[in-house]
């Protein structure tokens, strides 16, 4: 067991700091293409049901794991050589990033060319989840074990402050500038990721011989190493209901607040607002506790804390819509989800092979999402049958099941 003395060392070292650029870089692009692209269709006069249509452009996220073999395997000539083979794929999803950024920016949405603006979104999805695919897998590649926790703290941290630029910092920018010059600043703030790269040290992996089968090689392989690990079924069913707790509740919990009496603007300043900084204060920490204690030790203390979350969502619901209540609910949820994406981000890195980390990793994530997206579509419906505070209950029951097989996969692992 680590000391918190040597934990908190492990947040000044360069290359931990490296992903938090990273992240930044990596958060960047996802609110161009939700929060901020809602609003600015909406002042361009798109209809409610074409701004709703443009949720489809994050489809590339959820189908990442297609085209992360590439990265794993395939060479850019003269680039690979020199800078490492997801390096130089890296610097390639970069640069089409910000070039498919800055054509979306200068070609304003208009609803007679709606599909322009919806097929550059597209583009800017397709290398903002490609640039996703690198860093996971440099992550991984380059940082110890022992690292993991830290690392993905840093990156978690910055991603979320890339959430923030792109979403509220675009947002209040249209208000003193048009919108396509905000998004053009925020564009060149992908370049923070760019010069990471260059100092992130890959380590090289074997050429794929040309004679070996292409299906073996990028679909039938990553699979085969994952299942080298004991249990391997059991772990990816801990994936998917360690995430449900969070899926159901999450799905629900604006809808909650307004329906038990918060008004708008308190739902904003306070859930909004204020949240989003309570959980970059609880991402270092999730980091913290994997060096100190473990990833496992960690998820499944955690696991008890998310089920103290929904029961503290349960007492709010009993006392009706009082400030303080929400205020203490708000920081307790928040910074819980952050130590606990920190510390799950850990978990999933630990589990990807260095061979095969980009295709693995894509894997988990895309499956974890699809997982507890199907489940979540019914949250609103239990809520309606249940009503909020037996509903919030069974949130935290959701959360026992987790633990139990997590148990028995510590005990495997001893």
């Amino acid at each position: 067991m680590t000391s918190w003395k040597t934990a908190l060392k492990g947040y000044t070292k360069q290359k931990i700091w490296l992903f938090l650029f990273l992240g930044f870089s990596c958060g960047l692009p996802y609110n161009l293409l939700g929060y901020s692209l809602s609003l600015w269709l909406k002042d361009a006069g798109f209809a409610l049901a074409v701004i709703g249509f443009f949720s489809l452009v994050f489809i590339p996220y959820s189908l990442k794991f297609l085209w992360a073999p590439f990265v794993d395997w395939v060479q850019i000539p003269y680039f690979s050589e020199r800078y490492g083979r997801k390096k130089a794929w890296g610097f390639l999803f970069q640069i089409g990033l910000v070039v498919s950024i800055f054509a979306l920016a200068a070609f304003p949405p208009q609803e007679s060319a709606w599909i322009i603006t919806f097929i550059l979104a597209l583009c800017v999805a397709f290398f903002a989840s490609s640039q996703d695919i690198v860093v996971d897998a440099l992550r991984i590649d380059t940082l110890k074990t022992e690292e993991l926790g830290e690392g993905a703290g840093a990156y978690q941290f910055g991603y979320r402050m890339g959430l923030l630029l792109s979403g509220a910092g675009v947002v209040a920018l249209s208000n003193l500038i048009p919108w396509s010059m905000a998004y053009m600043i925020v564009g060149c703030f992908v370049l923070t990721g760019f010069i990471s790269l260059f100092f992130i040290r890959e380590e090289k992996t074997p050429l794929v011989d040309k004679q070996s089968n292409w299906l073996s090689d990028f679909i039938q392989k990553p699979f085969i190493d994952f299942m080298r690990h004991s249990g391997w079924m059991l772990i990816l069913i801990f994936i998917i209901l360690y995430k449900l707790n969070n899926a159901v509740l999450g799905r629900m919990a604006l809808p909650f607040y307004d329906d038990i009496g918060f008004s708008k603007e308190q739902i904003a300043l306070v859930s909004g607002a204020f949240g989003p900084w309570i959980t970059m204060a609880g991402i270092p920490v999730g980091g913290l506790l994997v060096m100190r204690f473990g990833i496992l030790k960690s998820l499944f203390g955690l696991g008890f804390v998310e089920i103290m979350t929904s029961l503290a969502f349960m007492c709010l619901a009993l006392l009706g819509p009082s400030m303080p209540a929400f205020l203490a609910v708000i920081i307790f949820d928040n910074i819980v989800g952050g130590m606990g994406g920190a510390v799950f981000v850990a978990y999933l890195s630990s589990l990807c092979s260095k061979a095969y980390s980009a295709t693995q990793y894509a894997l988990l994530t895309s499956f974890m999402a699809v997982a507890s997206s199907v489940v979540a579509a019914i949250s609103g419906v239990w809520a309606d049958q249940m009503g909020w505070p037996l509903f919030f209950f069974f949130t935290g029951c959701l959360m026992l099941p987790a633990l139990c097989l997590l148990k028995y996969l510590m005990r495997g692992s001893r």
